[in-house]
């Protein structure tokens, strides 16, 4: 069986979808066979103004750290620039300009 190494590695922003069809933004803290540790995890949500990002879970501290079971997720990538800046202004307050 050919493993691959995934093309994210700790500290990037990724984006992945779950089973039920969340899609998420957050940072990655850890990375195992099985699973992956994010933190500040943001799901993407439709608002008057376009998409916009909400806290994953509601009752859990932002910065908490939080195990996802890889074989609830549907894909895993990188997220695009842009959108990575807008969760680290939404996560950090930071404003980082944009290309």
């Amino acid at each position: 069986m050919l493993i691959e190494k995934p093309d994210y590695s700790v500290n990037d922003t990724i984006t992945f979808k779950t089973q039920a069809g969340e899609e998420v933004v957050s940072r990655v803290t850890e990375i195992n066979k099985d699973s992956i540790k994010v933190r500040k995890p943001m799901a993407l949500t439709m608002t008057e103004k376009g998409i916009g990002m909400v806290p994953f879970s509601l009752t859990v501290s932002l910065d908490t750290e939080m195990v996802i079971n890889l074989a609830t997720v549907v894909f895993i990538a990188k997220t695009a620039d842009r959108t990575a800046k807008q969760y680290i202004e939404s996560t950090t307050g930071l404003k980082v300009a944009v290309n």
